[in-house]
């Protein structure tokens, strides 16, 4: 693997993922018990040993679910 292609599958840590998604890292670890976030699926991650990864691809997919809005007003 290249390290271009190293850098394009490198996983995310809470911190990492948080602050990508815009939520608290506590927000995004109680919705890994509960199953929800935003009011919809919480996205998927991954659990090596006693760590937590997040793909950038996946949080990318979950985010495209919400819709882009020009003001308040739309």
């Amino acid at each position: 693997m290249n390290n271009q292609a190293a850098q394009n599958r490198a996983l995310w840590d809470t911190h990492q993922a948080a602050a990508y998604t815009g939520f608290a890292p506590a927000t995004l670890k109680l919705s890994r018990h509960t199953g929800t976030l935003a009011g919809v699926p919480a996205p998927q991650f991954l659990k090596i040993g006693r760590t937590v990864r997040y793909d950038p691809a996946v949080l990318d997919a979950w985010l495209s679910q919400f819709e882009s809005k020009p003001n308040t007003a739309a």
